[in-house]
């Protein structure tokens, strides 16, 4: 849907009257025509501020766009000052099927930063009652009360959500938007939409800003890329979080899980998921474990068999005591091997990830030979023939003379083989990474049992009562053996609904891999490269009319990158004269134009150029340029230039051409004078 500038009204009240300016527009090629200094940019910065785009001016800070002369004060023709009571501007718009008619304060009681919409022509604003918007705040476009959400229907456009820096996704304000039809003239002719704003965190503004406006299909791939993205994101964020969960409840058993990889990956399998301890020599699984704790507790004789009449009761706390010391003796053994193994494998831990680090290094080094290496600057110089340049003689490049048969490897074969080396030490350092964790949990369930049979000796030895004691003995280990069967059953319980989420998140990890390769390589559609294509050509041939002189204009491209211009594959940016950037913006903005146009894209169907002849361009190529317009809208669409230009070079340059021109004479003054 295309938008229109019907009329701008510029108003200031002062303590001499009120002051101002009141402009009428047509469509097609429209030419305001002022002197340099007499307003013109205010006007054209009007129009950008009551569209609420102050912020693409390239002004630093939030304050209006305007001179003293519509803030502060202003002389009048006879050289008065007169002070400024209130200003604002009016601007009547219009799209396929409505018009309108915006308000927006300069200074006055009212808040600037909202934007009243009256549904009625500028003449009868004070007829109707108008709708507030608000703009630059939180929701101003996504909320039925945001300018930009109302200005984004009245133009046609969906605003979509785009990457941010943030990780996430940012509403693709029309201030990004408004650089591709709108050219201010300060810094708005230093590059192709140099006015871009940045603090909106959007990554890549300009791409996203020309992708919109060209309507590719780009938009919505990449959406569906960075939504896949974030799924699997969190798919992976969860399977972090249930593995840690799954380490928790192993540890609460002094087991280590086995199974469960970092994140998913392809050769995942729910069966392979266990927990495993670490029982002298061998490391078995939690299931057995419980086997044959259930089989001890089974066997476990009755405390009358196991003390007879006639047996001592002393005797037999003392023979448990000497039992346990015995059994402690045993497992401090043990634990000292344990801890003895853990001190190796962090060494081997430490020295893996250090051979790691200098091989990385090394890789880096030898991928920058490869980088020099494949460069053509010693092409055809005679630096790598080996062979002094002043005898002729040849020489070897090697410290030691090597024979034929000796064998040294190539810089890229070294490459490869460090690649395959870092693979296989990072796969030690994986697998050094479990058995630390099993050797962890086994020191951990070591010390429990060693701190249990103390605590079970200090207390036979101190309790008075033999018979007391050695049934407590009894009870306890009976106990301790029923608890570690409920733990283990506890443990292999949720180890199950383990396995169930996780093999959950493993389908819908695997379901959107398999979608994202779905997705076609290249983000653009069909369509969208017959866009682009259209844009180059468009470009080339109006450079070319423009009488672009840089270089040869066959060698310039659109990006399928950035989707700007580029020479031979790089961007475009010293390698042109000042006159030929603006040759640049000239032709790339009215492609723009003419590709919404052919193909019926976002763009609003209008441009806007304040002072389009920058850095004293030839008046051929203006003259150009003006005819270039007005043939472009024609049949369609608005082209504005606000220009000093001398009213006989306009008039002459367009002879023959349909156009439009509102010239104000230098020796009425500045624009914003009395009404009368």
């Amino acid at each position: 849907m295309s938008i229109e500038i019907v009329r701008l009204k510029i108003v200031a009240n002062t303590n001499d009257g009120v002051y101002g300016v009141d402009i009428p527009f047509k469509t097609g090629l429209f030419l305001l025509r002022v002197e340099n200094t007499h307003g013109k940019s205010t006007c054209m910065n009007a129009i950008a501020y009551a569209l609420g785009m102050e912020r693409a001016l390239g002004q630093s800070g939030a304050r209006p766009p305007f001179p003293a002369s519509l803030t502060k004060s202003l002389l009048t023709k006879e050289g008065k000052e007169v002070s400024i009571i209130s200003s604002y501007v009016l601007l009547q718009i219009k799209n396929d099927k409505n018009m309108v008619t915006l308000k927006r304060t300069i200074v006055g009681a009212t808040d600037n930063n909202i934007i009243n919409v009256y549904e009625a022509p500028l003449d009868l604003v004070p007829l109707h009652s108008p709708k507030p918007l608000y703009l630059h705040r939180e929701g101003d476009t996504s909320r039925d009360l945001g300018f930009y959400h109302w200005f984004g229907k009245f133009a046609g456009w969906n605003i979509p959500l785009v990457p941010n820096h943030n990780g996430g996704e940012s509403p693709l304000y029309p201030s990004v938007i408004f650089p591709t039809w709108f050219v201010e003239q300060k810094k708005g002719w230093s590059s192709i939409q140099a006015t871009t704003p940045t603090y909106f965190n959007i990554k890549e503004p300009k791409k996203r800003a020309v992708e919109f406006v060209l309507s590719l299909d780009v938009n919505e791939n990449i959406k569906k890329r960075n939504s896949l993205k974030s799924k699997i994101d969190d798919i992976v964020y969860q399977w972090k979080l249930i593995k840690r969960k799954a380490d928790l409840i192993s540890a609460k058993v002094s087991g280590v899980v086995t199974g469960i990889p970092e994140q998913p990956e392809s050769k995942f399998d729910n069966y392979k998921i266990d927990i495993v301890i670490k029982t002298e020599e061998r490391v078995i699984s939690i299931v057995d474990v419980k086997s044959s704790l259930e089989n001890e507790l089974r066997e476990y004789s009755p405390l009358e068999e196991t003390i007879s009449d006639n047996y001592s009761l002393e005797l037999a706390t003392l023979e448990s005591i000497r039992e346990h010391s015995d059994k402690i003796k045993d497992l401090e053994i043990l634990l000292q091997n344990v801890s003895d193994e853990r001190s190796y494998i962090h060494y081997q831990i430490s020295a893996t990830k250090r051979r790691i680090s200098n091989l990385l290094d090394d890789k880096r080094k030898y991928e920058d030979i490869r980088k020099i290496a494949d460069s053509n600057t010693f092409e055809n110089s005679n630096i790598l023939i080996n062979e002094c340049p002043t005898c002729g003689a040849s020489f070897s490049d090697n410290l030691l003379e090597l024979s034929v048969k000796d064998n040294v490897m190539t810089y890229e074969d070294s490459l490869s083989f460090i690649k395959e080396q870092i693979k296989a030490f990072e796969f030690v350092l994986t697998d050094s990474d479990k058995q630390l964790q099993i050797k962890q949990a086994e020191q951990k369930q070591l010390e429990t049992e060693i701190a249990n049979l103390r605590s079970n000796i200090l207390r036979l030895k101190s309790h008075k009562n033999p018979s007391i004691a050695i049934q407590e003995d009894y009870l306890r280990k009976k106990i301790n053996l029923e608890n570690g069967i409920n733990d283990i059953d506890e443990a292999l319980n949720e180890l199950l609904q383990i396995k169930l989420d996780l093999e959950t998140l493993f389908k819908r990890y695997m379901q959107l891999t398999v979608e994202r390769k779905k997705l076609p390589a290249s983000v653009l559609s069909v369509k969208d490269f017959e866009k682009v294509k259209f844009l180059n050509e468009s470009l080339k041939n109006r450079l070319d009319k423009y009488t672009f002189s840089s270089f040869k204009v066959e060698q310039i491209e659109i990006s399928d990158e950035n989707y700007l211009p580029t020479r031979e594959g790089f961007d475009i940016g010293f390698e042109v004269s000042a006159s030929d950037g603006i040759r640049m913006i000239w032709g790339y903005l009215i492609s723009l134009f003419m590709v919404g146009k052919k193909f019926g894209t976002n763009h609003p169907g209008i441009v806007i150029f304040d002072e389009p002849r920058q850095q004293e361009t030839n008046k051929f190529s203006f003259s150009e340029l003006l005819k270039d317009a007005a043939r472009s809208s024609v049949d369609g669409g608005q082209i504005i230039f606000a220009t000093s230009e001398e009213e006989d070079v306009l008039v002459q340059a367009l002879v023959g051409e349909k156009y439009t021109m509102c010239a104000f004479k230098k020796a009425d003054g500045k624009l914003i004078r009395k009404f009368a």
